[in-house]
């Protein structure tokens, strides 16, 4: 039986889907996956191409496959992309795109983050196939795919789309939360005269009892706020590495943002 595929997406306002069935799906994700292309677009008909068509930046966007099977079982896999660093203003120390601008297009999969895979280590190459043997092997009695945009969170605050348990805004505000309960501590200790070594010293507490618990045998499974201050923590650190600390105050105080932000469902 032939494989049923429909997407959802935000057409409307912007947010579009490209499907791994459009006759210019390989030559558009091929560039974005880079490296590993002829491994990752063995991904399909997983792998979509994501196009923000809108006026805005988007800074969040939740993804859902929902696959229905020969004997009526349902599979659904849900993930998001998320770039906290350009509401809070630390774009210097992020790894990967600052966020989703107006005429940008990303790749996406399940499982993994495949845009700019070949910006990566070649040491990772070698775990591609296996995602590759788990999507064929779910795909196998499936007769249905659905791929779906669930939410999206512009630069401004709006929330488009259902996340009707709010996944999306609440993870991606615990995330934001997270960047900038740091970023205060630091920026406080600053004004307050310590010096750059002491204003970080803080995390550098928290990273290593986090050190000292995963030594324990703890503190692998983290979920949820404790999983944001973790990732957020190891992220503001990066500024003591890259920076000299004559130079670390200006630029934290110029670049760091700790207003608040608020996420505004649009009415459906």
């Amino acid at each position: 039986m032939a494989l049923s595929i429909q997407v959802s997406d935000f057409q409307a306002d912007g947010i579009k889907v490209i499907p791994a069935t459009d006759d210019a799906f390989d030559a558009l994700a091929r560039p974005l996956i880079g490296r590993v292309a002829d491994i990752g677009l063995q991904l399909k008909p997983l792998l979509f191409v994501v196009s923000n068509e809108s006026e805005e930046t988007v800074v969040a966007f939740s993804k859902l496959w929902t696959v229905r099977h020969e004997d009526g079982r349902t599979t659904t896999m849900r993930s998001h992309t998320s770039f906290p660093e350009y509401v809070c203003g630390d774009v210097l120390m992020s790894r990967h795109q600052q966020a989703f601008p107006r005429g940008s297009r990303r790749v996406e999969t399940a499982q993994l983050v495949i845009q700019g895979y070949a910006s990566s280590d070649p040491y990772y190459d070698q775990f591609l196939p296996q995602f590759v043997v788990e999507k064929e092997q779910m795909l196998t009695d499936a007769t249905e795919l659905h791929i779906e945009l669930d939410a999206v969170i512009f630069a401004d605050g709006r929330l488009i789309g259902r996340d009707p348990d709010g996944w999306l805004s609440g993870l991606f505000s615990e995330y934001v939360s997270a960047k900038q309960d740091w970023y205060r501590q630091i920026l406080d200790r600053l004004d307050a005269g310590y010096s750059v070594d002491d204003a970080f010293a803080p995390i550098r507490a928290f990273q290593e009892q986090k050190n000292q618990q995963i030594r324990a045998g703890r503190g692998f499974m983290e979920e949820g706020v404790q999983l944001w201050k973790t990732q957020a923590a190891a992220e503001a650190a990066r500024w003591r590495h890259r920076f000299k600390d004559d130079e670390l105050p200006a630029l934290l105080k110029q670049s760091i943002r700790l207003e608040p932000f608020v996420i505004r469902r649009l009415p459906t």
